[in-house]
């Protein structure tokens, strides 16, 4: 069974008109959509930054501590006379 209407240059041409149509549709309602899921991303972000800024400090705490603790490689003593 043939269908010549297939083999017509129309259907082609349809196919990709709608095709385009569907592609710029997508990336209008992407485009309209991301300005709201960047406001909504932006204070995680920020409190993501802040729990960093946290942890860095407890970390410098930290190795101050064990530098305090520990002497340090010109301060250790050997035990090989």
């Amino acid at each position: 069974m043939h269908l010549p209407v297939i083999d017509s240059p129309l259907v082609i041409i349809a196919a990709l008109i709608i095709f385009i149509l569907t592609a710029t549709g997508v990336v209008l309602v992407l485009w309209i959509a991301m300005p709201f899921s960047m406001f909504g991303v932006k204070g995680h972000l920020k409190k993501m930054v802040e729990e960093q800024e946290k942890t860095n400090r407890l970390l410098e705490a930290l190795v101050e501590s064990i530098r305090k603790e520990s002497p340090g490689p010109a301060e250790k003593k050997e035990d090989n006379p």
